[in-house]
């Protein structure tokens, strides 16, 4: 039965208990045109399946979380949290943004952001980043820095503008990557796609997660996502453009998984192609 832990205009916090209280999910919604007060939070038909305990954070708006009563919700979550229990924040873009931003507020261990952006005042990124906005026009938590002892996992395609997110990214705290080549923005669509979502989420939560030897699973399975045709169908357009990725395709399948705790596809951010 779900359990509302916080509730302002704004925003609610719903939790969704288990069996399991090893483990234990905050996750934070992704941009969302509905908001429906009775909607269901990000993952919690999965979590729930599974028998995690799980919080869903869950905004009236596409406004990035930044609403003044943000830290109060996020205490009244903390406060209820299992004692002893391994705290996992989830989410995806504009949810792995808070995911990652108020990992410290719920004391994560683990961070699992899949796209995240790194900012998204127009300040900040005007130059380069013009794909997302937001509802509202506060950033109060813009600069929130991360739990620092979290490890933070961030899914992501080198080859897509958001690594010039994860660039800045790594310059605030250490991350763990795991990339997803020619998922575009979609990485947890992609990552679903290949059968792989599951594998990627508990394997994180209960300490058993391979990072390079998931991206070379990945690699492998990626024909099996419609993600990834989309991806290399629009990368197709231009003879230049075409022969560039052609290159870059087979170049992966040469190195991808190759050079055993090296970056596979020496394709770090700030390496890779522009």
């Amino acid at each position: 039965m779900r359990q509302t832990i916080f509730e302002s205009a704004d925003v609610s916090v719903v939790k969704v208990p288990g069996h399991r209280e090893d483990v234990v999910f905050v996750t934070f919604e992704s941009f969302n045109p509905n908001h429906k007060p009775d909607r269901a939070g990000f993952g919690e038909g999965f979590f729930r399946s599974r028998g995690f305990t799980a919080y869903h954070v869950l905004p009236s708006a596409n406004v990035w979380y930044h609403y003044p009563e943000m830290k109060e919700a996020l205490a009244r979550l903390r406060a209820d949290l299992p004692a002893g229990a391994r705290v996992v924040t989830y989410g995806m873009s504009m949810g792995g943004y808070a995911a990652y931003r108020f990992s410290d507020w719920v004391g994560a261990d683990v961070v699992i952001a899949f796209s995240p952006q790194y900012s998204i005042d127009p300040w900040r990124v005007w130059w380069w980043e013009r794909r997302w906005g937001s509802e509202g026009k506060s950033f109060i938590w813009d600069r929130q820095p991360p739990r620092w002892e979290a490890v933070k996992y961030v899914f992501y395609d080198p080859l897509n503008q958001d690594r010039r997110h994860v660039r800045r990214l790594r310059r605030e705290a250490p991350l763990e990557l795991v990339r997803a080549y020619f998922s575009g923005h979609a990485t947890i669509t992609f990552v679903q796609e290949c059968g792989m979502l599951e594998a990627a989420v508990i394997g994180i939560a209960e300490d058993r997660f391979d990072a390079r030897d998931f991206e070379r699973q990945l690699w492998r399975q990626r024909t099996a996502s419609a993600t990834y045709h989309k991806m290399r169908r629009r990368k197709k357009t231009g003879i230049f453009r075409r022969l560039r990725y052609i290159c870059i395709e087979r170049f992966l399948a040469r190195r991808l998984g190759v050079a055993e705790g090296s970056d596979p596809a020496g394709l770090l951010p700030g390496q890779g192609p522009v």
